[in-house]
């Protein structure tokens, strides 16, 4: 019986670190700890702070955050690139475990169950665990 409920719990913490992806969130003045699950998806929006115009970042938590997807005007686009690729083509592609963005017009983190705003300064979310 006892080796059983060993089992068992052993088994339940392998499926909840599986599942769940806690995640810390820091700004310029202060830190909070997020409960993500797996295929949660996430967007951070700002407005460029030189061409003016807004851009929109989707992605998907999985292992890590992935699965990007940029939408934004063609200026703001080539100011990041230089215009010599496609941002979808490579970012779509990326997998990271930090996720740090500045912007001196504000940010706003939509993330799970989790809608954060930052006026001016830098946001970072760090997953805790990569598995």
């Amino acid at each position: 019986m006892r080796r059983n409920r060993f089992l068992i719990s052993g088994l339940s913490l392998v499926c909840l670190i599986l599942i769940v992806k806690p995640a810390v969130v820091q700004t310029e003045d202060h830190s909070r700890l997020l409960v993500l699950l797996r295929w949660q998806s996430g967007e951070i929006r700002f407005v460029n702070s030189v061409t003016g115009r807004p851009v929109s970042i989707h992605f998907r938590v999985g292992g890590l955050f992935q699965d990007f997807a940029v939408t934004t005007d063609e200026t703001t686009e080539a100011y990041y690139t230089n215009g010599l690729y496609s941002m979808n083509d490579v970012d779509s592609k990326e997998s990271v475990d930090i996720l740090r963005f500045c912007s001196m017009k504000g940010i706003r983190l939509i993330l799970g169950f989790y809608d954060l705003d930052v006026k001016g300064g830098c946001l970072e979310v760090r997953l805790l665990w990569t598995v």
